[in-house]
């Protein structure tokens, strides 16, 4: 539903006030730095830090306010900005009021300000950024624990500073706190990468690259405690990979980038860590004399390992982020597996999507319509359609919806791809042959019921009130046997000829059944039967000599076939003849009755016709209706063994 007007100016009101008061506080940030530096004041690197982190948790706040504004992150992103900025002014306003003279204690609440909105700014709500993202709400409602969790940090962070600045103890429960909560929201975010669609796991990989950013910009730091402020700067990548992810998370194949960041990032982290390990242990093994050869031959050593190790841990990479697609025969190997177990083909397409790490596969017929799915497109993204095909059959196709910034199948999915469309093709093959089954058994089962209705209606109508009446008539005439004997034999007359009628409907009802002359003559001369009583074309009738016994169901619908055909032929064949053809052609009884007529314009087959198609069709066999310049022909393939 679209927000009205007014909802949308009340959600901008909140972006702008955000931006008003973010501005003022730069403002004033600014202008303390200022005064300080026109003091004669050196300035150290967080004068710069603390202002520039503002903007750049401030610019995100404002634009995701703009454009998503129920989002709570925007909230989160406005507490950081502030707090980077009042820090800058309690900077700020240390170093001018000691420089200009401010009385003590003015000068010690610019500097409790700095050290409490610092706090707010890469403290404990960092932690609340990452429970959130990328959504703005919680992973599941299990999680609410970490939000007190982080606020009592937050408090205990605000509360040492004010009370102890400079105890060490207070310090590293500080710390603590801040580190236990923030590897909380790091599992927090690895479950919902693990559970989340396809658009969310691209939003959280744009929060990964920022990470590795800032890992490689402030290493040095990490391991030393020691390094340029300024690095510091490189946080902003945080807040700036957020408003990325949440507006615009297809601007680049993220996968890829991601990837290809972990694979050199860790190819280098690998040969660095084994070059110091190397040199390192040449001068401890190798003599005083010996030992300036040992970074030679460490340089050598790495160089000569680097492309194995690099070959191996892009295999992992890849496996990781784009599952098996380097390994088609692997995934074909795993759906071959899951076939004997799956119930049905979803079950299967889910365990292809699994292993090659697409958003979602869906299978669809040859009309369009959805057979299976599984996984969630994202709303905007490309997809393909693979063809499915078996025994050179058209069956339906499979759409795969690409990952999130591909714009094409990359060639390894497409060989993957191309591996397991077989078996998927065989499964759908078997789902529509399993259907045509269903439906020809529903047919069977409606056939049956239909024969019997209509038996039951010959039977009520026809021979059940004839029946009934000669046996009354009987009855009449056993009463006026003694007093009228003229009477009774003439009762019992009328008895004998509706007796006779009735024999006459069960005749009818049996030949319905099946003609009696298939039973009396067999196939063969139950047509020359109906052939030579046919009408006014002739009809001539050929049999393969090789020709026996091929199923009483077979013998009828050819019969069946037969007789509808040559009557057709009788009604509106413009020709001369009829002939009809019995072979037996691999395993298949092969039924053609054709005349010698001109086709006409125009012509549809009607519900005669149409019946012949449907009586070859419900054996597995078919038919088909042909009009050449010879004559029209109707040719039927049933097979022997249907019996």
């Amino acid at each position: 539903m679209s927000e009205t007007p007014s909802r949308r100016t009340s959600s901008h009101r909140v972006a702008l006030i955000i931006a008003v008061v973010g501005g003022l506080l730069l403002v004033c940030c600014l202008g303390l730095t200022w005064l300080a530096w026109s003091a004669g004041e050196p300035l150290n690197a967080y004068a710069v830090t603390n202002p520039f982190i503002g903007v750049g948790y401030l610019v995100p706040a404002v634009l995701i306010g703009w454009h998503r504004p129920r989002n709570a992150l925007v909230l989160v992103l406005a507490v950081g900005a502030i707090g980077h900025l009042l820090a800058g002014i309690g900077l700020g306003g240390y170093i001018w009021g000691s420089a200009v003279g401010w009385p003590p204690w003015l000068v010690g609440t610019c500097l409790q300000l700095m050290g409490i909105a610092w706090k707010l700014g890469l403290g404990p709500p960092f932690a609340l950024l990452l429970l959130l993202f990328p959504d703005g709400r919680l992973p599941s409602p299990r999680w609410w624990w970490l939000v007190w969790a982080t606020l009592g940090a937050l408090l205990i962070g605000v509360v040492g500073w004010y009370a102890a600045p400079d105890s060490y103890a207070v310090n590293t429960v500080i710390q603590l706190a801040d580190l236990t909560v923030t590897v909380a929201a790091v599992v927090s975010l690895v479950q919902r990468y693990r559970g989340g669609t396809e658009q969310v796991r691209g939003q959280i990989l744009w929060l990964v690259l920022a990470v590795l950013v800032i890992l490689v910009l402030n290493i040095q730091r990490a391991f030393t405690g020691r390094g340029p402020e300024l690095l510091l700067l490189s946080f902003v990548c945080i807040p700036v990979a957020i408003t990325i992810a949440i507006l615009r998370y297809q601007l680049l194949d993220i996968r890829l980038v991601v990837s290809r960041a972990v694979l050199y990032g860790t190819l280098i982290a690998i040969v660095l860590a084994g070059y110091v390990g190397l040199v390192a242990l040449t001068a401890v093994l190798l003599p005083v004399d010996l030992s300036r050869w040992g970074p030679v031959a460490s340089a050598i050593v790495v160089a000569l390992a680097l492309n194995p190790v690099r070959v191996g841990l892009q295999r992992v990479v890849t496996r990781a982020f784009y599952g098996r697609r380097a390994e088609p025969q692997a995934a074909a190997v795993l759906i071959g597996e899951r076939l004997g177990d799956a119930d049905d083909l979803t079950e299967v397409l889910e365990t292809a999507r699994g292993s090659l790490r697409f958003p979602a596969l869906t299978i669809r017929d040859l009309a369009g319509d959805v057979v299976a799915e599984t996984g969630t497109a994202p709303e905007v993204g490309s997809r393909e359609l693979i063809p499915l095909t078996s025994r050179g059959e058209d069956l339906g196709s499979l759409e795969v919806s690409l990952r999130t910034g591909e714009t094409r199948l990359h060639p390894k999915d497409a060989a993957a791809i191309a591996v397991l469309a077989g078996p998927l093709a065989l499964l759908l093959r078997e789902r529509a042959l399993a259907e045509a089954l269903r439906r020809s058994r529903a047919q069977v089962v409606q056939a049956r019921e239909s024969e019997r209705s209509l038996l039951h209606r010959d039977l009520h109508d026809g021979l059940g009130p004839t029946l009934t009446n000669a046996a009354f008539r009987a009855d009449a005439a056993a009463n006026r046997l003694e007093n009228d004997p003229a009477g009774a034999a003439a009762l019992l007359s009328e008895t004998r000829i509706g007796i006779r009628e009735a024999l006459g409907d069960v005749r009818r009802v049996v030949y319905g059944l099946r003609p009696l002359a298939l039973e009396e003559l067999g196939l063969l001369g139950a047509i020359e039967e109906q052939a030579a009583r046919a009408g006014r074309l002739p009809v001539q009738v050929s049999a393969d000599p090789a020709l026996g016994s091929v199923g009483p169901a077979v013998e009828l619908a050819a019969y069946r076939i037969v007789c509808e055909a040559i009557t057709n032929a009788q009604r509106h064949s413009t020709g001369t003849e009829v002939g009809v053809w019995l072979t037996v052609e691999d395993s298949h009884l092969l039924v053609v009755v054709q005349d010698d007529g001109a086709p006409s314009e125009g012509w549809t087959p009607g519900v005669g016709l149409r019946s012949v198609l449907e009586r070859a069709e419900e054996l597995g066999g078919r038919a088909e209706i042909v009009a050449g310049d010879d004559g029209w022909r109707v040719s039927a393939w049933i097979p022997c063994e249907s019996t």
